[in-house]
């Protein structure tokens, strides 16, 4: 027999995969129980979950009504592109340490395909939904390369708090353009830039470029 997660690990990672695909609407109320019956476990394990994400300030609780998704402060934004500053940053000089073994090759194509991937959303019906996959799998390739779990589990729990507003800001004349250029600006820095600092530069712009964006939406609530 297969290993099955606990319940209470179920319900988070099905609530994470929520969020990372919209599913749930910045303001809106959800109710446990009807969660509960969606994934078709009993509300105590989704009450477990909801808890954890809530002290990853993924989402509030609101006592007696449900949940929502965080209300992100300006706070919240800066210490999180800080912190995925620090992951993403690093990773990208390890990937650029690496770039010429057979894994690092490797990398740098997956790299590649996730902007091919990227121009043909741009160039197409731009689908935001697609377009975000796209960018997300491209950081977490970089992440990923580094092998190093925790920094993993640290760059999807940031990635899953800013996640909506991340959605709202591809949709913003001119974005989608300018964050293709900047993950090519990337993937030249890991691939073939000479300064070994130049990795950690240009992912700490891309990511002030996004963080500056979502202040922008921010502000606009």
């Amino acid at each position: 027999m297969g290993y099955q997660a606990p319940l209470q690990q179920q319900a988070y990672d099905y609530l994470l995969e929520q969020i990372r695909k919209g599913a749930f609407r910045p303001g809106e109320i959800y109710s446990e129980t009807r969660l509960a019956a969606e994934i078709g476990i009993s509300r105590t394990p989704v009450k477990d979950a909801l808890v954890r994400l809530s002290q990853d300030r993924t989402v509030d609780i609101l006592p007696s009504r449900g949940f929502r998704l965080h209300r992100l402060t300006r706070e919240d934004v800066f210490t999180t592109f800080q912190a995925r500053t620090a992951v993403e940053g690093y990773c990208a000089l390890e990937l650029a340490r690496d770039r010429a073994s057979v894994r690092g090759q490797g990398t740098l194509g997956a790299l590649r395909d996730c902007i091919t991937q990227m121009e043909r959303q741009i160039a197409g019906a731009l689908d935001r939904s697609a377009l975000l996959e796209q960018d997300l799998e491209f950081h977490r390739l970089l992440v990923g390369h580094a092998g190093n779990r925790e920094l993993g589990r640290l760059y999807e729990l940031l990635n899953h708090r800013v996640a909506s507003i991340a959605r709202e800001s591809l949709a913003l004349p001119g974005r989608p353009a300018q964050a293709l250029a900047e993950h090519r600006e990337i993937l030249w820095a890991v691939g073939q830039a000479e300064d070994p600092f130049e990795p950690y530069r240009v992912v700490a712009a891309h990511l002030e470029t996004t963080r500056d964006l979502m202040l922008e939406l921010l502000g606009q609530e």
